[in-house]
């Protein structure tokens, strides 16, 4: 499973028809725009571990360990725009990740984007002579983070007995 984060992006820009570089995750060193186009910007808030599984299965080769990481992380979509596409398009970006395309990204890579935790905040600001809008999109969104790995059986332990104190 990769990370939903790079789901999202693929998502938002396939079904918004966005350009390449109008959609990128927080901290890829990208310069703010100076034009009036929408842009995106996908940052990670945060995770809540839902739960932690482990198990051993034996095999002809001896002992897999398998463990699944079930995870809530919380995602926040900045989008702006010099001009009022981000304040037009902000219901739309919400449709997009509800979208048949983006339920069938979800189902083929193990994660799911939670429809009813969507948060809007309008932090738009003045910029200057210009107004920049801005507004902030969070949700929840599982998924399940996967390990198998051989590991040694130890059915000889050695046995020491005490007999003084």
């Amino acid at each position: 499973m990769s990370e939903p984060i790079k789901y999202v992006c693929d998502i938002l820009q396939k079904q918004l028809d966005l350009a390449d570089g109008q959609v990128w995750i927080y901290n890829e060193k990208v310069n703010i725009p100076n034009d009036f186009n929408m842009y995106i910007v996908v940052d990670y808030q945060g995770q809540r571990i839902i739960g932690n599984v482990r198990r051993e299965e034996p095999t002809p080769n001896g002992l897999i360990e398998r463990q699944a990481l079930h995870s809530m992380a919380i995602l926040r979509l900045d989008l702006f725009s010099r001009g009022k596409l981000a304040r037009v398009n902000k219901d739309l970006v919400i449709m997009a990740l509800n979208s048949t395309y983006s339920q069938q990204v979800q189902e083929a890579h193990g994660f799911q984007i939670a429809r009813n935790s969507f948060q809007v905040t309008n932090t738009s600001e003045v910029e200057g002579t210009s107004e920049l809008n801005r507004y902030s999109i969070s949700f929840n969104v599982t998924y399940v983070t996967e390990t198998s790995k051989s590991i040694s059986y130890y059915d000889t332990f050695s046995k020491e007995v005490i007999t003084e104190a």
